[in-house]
Protein backbone atom coordinates (compact mmCIF):
# COMPACT_ATOMS: atom_id res chain seq x y z
CA UNK A 1 0.00 0.00 0.00
CA UNK A 2 2.85 2.13 0.82
CA UNK A 3 4.33 1.57 -2.54
CA UNK A 4 1.38 2.57 -4.84
CA UNK A 5 1.00 5.53 -2.46
CA UNK A 6 4.20 6.40 -3.43
CA UNK A 7 4.37 5.85 -7.00
CA UNK A 8 1.18 8.02 -7.15
CA UNK A 9 2.20 11.00 -5.30
CA UNK A 10 4.97 10.85 -8.02
CA UNK A 11 3.32 10.02 -10.78
CA UNK A 12 0.80 13.41 -9.41
CA UNK A 13 3.67 15.52 -9.00
CA UNK A 14 5.36 15.00 -12.18
CA UNK A 15 2.15 15.69 -14.19
CA UNK A 16 1.38 18.70 -12.22
CA UNK A 17 4.87 19.56 -12.93
CA UNK A 18 4.45 18.83 -16.64
CA UNK A 19 1.23 20.59 -16.95
CA UNK A 20 2.65 23.80 -15.34
CA UNK A 21 5.56 23.92 -17.69
CA UNK A 22 3.18 23.08 -20.71
CA UNK A 23 0.92 26.41 -19.61
CA UNK A 24 4.11 28.89 -18.95
CA UNK A 25 4.97 28.09 -22.60
CA UNK A 26 1.66 28.15 -24.16
CA UNK A 27 0.82 31.33 -22.67
CA UNK A 28 4.38 33.27 -23.35
CA UNK A 29 3.04 31.99 -26.84
CA UNK A 30 -0.54 33.25 -26.57
CA UNK A 31 0.18 36.05 -25.58
CA UNK A 32 2.61 37.21 -29.27
CA UNK A 33 -0.51 36.57 -30.96
CA UNK A 34 -3.37 38.90 -31.30
CA UNK A 35 -6.34 37.19 -29.86
CA UNK A 36 -8.82 38.88 -29.04
CA UNK A 37 -8.86 38.71 -24.96
CA UNK A 38 -10.69 41.12 -22.88
CA UNK A 39 -7.68 42.99 -21.82
CA UNK A 40 -6.25 42.95 -25.45
CA UNK A 41 -8.65 44.05 -26.73
CA UNK A 42 -8.72 47.95 -27.50
CA UNK A 43 -11.09 50.36 -26.22
CA UNK A 44 -11.67 53.18 -28.89
CA UNK A 45 -14.63 55.81 -29.15
CA UNK A 46 -16.57 54.70 -32.00
CA UNK A 47 -17.70 57.39 -34.24
CA UNK A 48 -20.80 57.53 -36.84
CA UNK A 49 -21.11 58.48 -40.55
CA UNK A 50 -18.30 57.97 -42.97
CA UNK A 51 -14.35 58.55 -42.17
CA UNK A 52 -12.52 60.92 -43.81
CA UNK A 53 -10.18 59.91 -46.73
CA UNK A 54 -6.99 60.79 -44.70
CA UNK A 55 -4.79 63.63 -42.93
CA UNK A 56 -4.63 67.26 -43.65
CA UNK A 57 -0.45 67.72 -44.37
CA UNK A 58 -0.54 70.47 -41.81
CA UNK A 59 -2.24 68.50 -38.48
CA UNK A 60 -2.20 65.27 -39.04
CA UNK A 61 -5.55 64.79 -38.66
CA UNK A 62 -8.52 63.14 -40.96
CA UNK A 63 -9.90 65.99 -43.04
CA UNK A 64 -10.99 65.08 -46.48
CA UNK A 65 -14.30 62.90 -47.58
CA UNK A 66 -13.87 59.63 -47.87
CA UNK A 67 -12.97 57.90 -51.47
CA UNK A 68 -15.63 55.72 -52.37
CA UNK A 69 -15.71 52.13 -52.48
CA UNK A 70 -14.96 52.09 -56.21
CA UNK A 71 -11.79 54.11 -55.97
CA UNK A 72 -9.16 53.37 -58.77
CA UNK A 73 -6.23 51.36 -58.05
CA UNK A 74 -3.85 53.28 -60.32
CA UNK A 75 -2.10 56.31 -60.03
CA UNK A 76 -0.17 58.24 -57.44
CA UNK A 77 -3.41 60.54 -56.15
CA UNK A 78 -5.75 57.53 -55.28
CA UNK A 79 -5.51 54.99 -52.29
CA UNK A 80 -3.98 51.27 -53.16
CA UNK A 81 -7.12 49.67 -52.39
CA UNK A 82 -7.67 45.71 -51.57
CA UNK A 83 -10.27 43.78 -51.41
CA UNK A 84 -10.59 40.39 -49.62
CA UNK A 85 -13.10 38.26 -48.30
CA UNK A 86 -10.52 36.28 -46.27
CA UNK A 87 -7.76 36.72 -43.83
CA UNK A 88 -4.94 37.22 -46.32
CA UNK A 89 -2.33 34.52 -45.98
CA UNK A 90 1.00 36.28 -43.90
CA UNK A 91 3.94 37.44 -46.08
CA UNK A 92 7.57 36.26 -46.33
CA UNK A 93 8.66 39.15 -44.34
CA UNK A 94 6.43 38.55 -41.27
CA UNK A 95 8.19 39.15 -38.10
CA UNK A 96 7.09 39.08 -34.14
CA UNK A 97 4.96 42.11 -33.10
CA UNK A 98 7.48 44.78 -32.00
CA UNK A 99 4.65 46.84 -30.67
CA UNK A 100 1.66 46.86 -28.83
CA UNK A 101 -0.91 44.66 -30.73
CA UNK A 102 -4.17 45.95 -30.33
CA UNK A 103 -7.71 44.62 -31.61
CA UNK A 104 -10.39 46.36 -32.78
CA UNK A 105 -14.08 44.74 -32.60
CA UNK A 106 -16.05 46.59 -34.66
CA UNK A 107 -19.78 45.48 -36.23
CA UNK A 108 -18.69 44.35 -39.16
CA UNK A 109 -15.61 42.56 -37.74
CA UNK A 110 -12.21 42.92 -36.51
CA UNK A 111 -9.08 44.64 -36.86
CA UNK A 112 -5.71 43.82 -35.07
CA UNK A 113 -2.93 46.53 -35.41
CA UNK A 114 0.75 46.43 -34.12
CA UNK A 115 0.91 49.89 -32.61
CA UNK A 116 4.94 51.32 -32.21
CA UNK A 117 6.01 54.98 -30.99
CA UNK A 118 6.30 55.84 -34.57
CA UNK A 119 3.87 53.84 -36.47
CA UNK A 120 1.07 51.66 -36.84
CA UNK A 121 0.68 48.34 -38.81
CA UNK A 122 -1.90 45.89 -39.77
CA UNK A 123 -1.43 42.01 -38.61
CA UNK A 124 -4.92 41.73 -40.22
CA UNK A 125 -8.67 42.79 -40.99
CA UNK A 126 -11.19 39.62 -40.58
CA UNK A 127 -14.63 40.67 -41.67
CA UNK A 128 -17.74 39.38 -40.76
CA UNK A 129 -20.05 36.96 -43.09
CA UNK A 130 -21.30 39.12 -46.14
CA UNK A 131 -18.61 41.73 -45.58
CA UNK A 132 -15.25 42.66 -47.37
CA UNK A 133 -11.67 44.02 -46.05
CA UNK A 134 -10.42 47.27 -47.58
CA UNK A 135 -7.30 48.36 -46.78
CA UNK A 136 -5.53 51.86 -47.31
CA UNK A 137 -2.05 52.14 -46.92
CA UNK A 138 -0.08 55.48 -47.22
CA UNK A 139 2.96 57.34 -45.27
CA UNK A 140 1.42 58.46 -42.13
CA UNK A 141 -2.12 56.78 -41.84
CA UNK A 142 -3.49 53.69 -42.65
CA UNK A 143 -7.59 52.88 -43.07
CA UNK A 144 -9.40 49.31 -43.19
CA UNK A 145 -12.79 49.67 -43.59
CA UNK A 146 -14.75 46.17 -43.39
CA UNK A 147 -17.63 47.02 -45.74
CA UNK A 148 -20.42 45.27 -47.38
CA UNK A 149 -20.86 47.91 -50.25
CA UNK A 150 -23.44 50.19 -48.33
CA UNK A 151 -22.70 49.79 -44.39
CA UNK A 152 -20.14 48.66 -42.78
CA UNK A 153 -16.88 49.85 -40.23
CA UNK A 154 -13.53 51.75 -40.49
CA UNK A 155 -10.31 51.85 -38.05
CA UNK A 156 -8.23 54.56 -39.30
CA UNK A 157 -4.59 54.70 -37.51
CA UNK A 158 -3.12 58.71 -38.02
CA UNK A 159 0.99 58.92 -37.06
CA UNK A 160 2.32 61.72 -38.63
CA UNK A 161 4.08 63.47 -36.41
CA UNK A 162 2.67 61.69 -33.56
CA UNK A 163 2.47 58.55 -31.82
CA UNK A 164 -0.37 56.46 -33.22
CA UNK A 165 -4.16 57.54 -33.11
CA UNK A 166 -6.73 54.97 -33.87
CA UNK A 167 -10.10 56.39 -34.60
CA UNK A 168 -13.40 53.54 -34.98
CA UNK A 169 -15.78 55.06 -37.55
CA UNK A 170 -19.41 53.02 -37.95
CA UNK A 171 -21.74 53.78 -41.11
Amino acid sequence: MRVRTGFLAAWVATTAAGIAISWAGVGDAMRGTALATPELAAQAPVRQGRPPAGPSPEAGAPSAPSPSPSASRTGTGSPAARSTGARPAPSASAKAPSGRVRTYVVKSGRVVLELSARSARLVSATPDSGFQAKVWRRDGWLRVDLTDGTHGSAVFATWKDHPPLVQVYEY
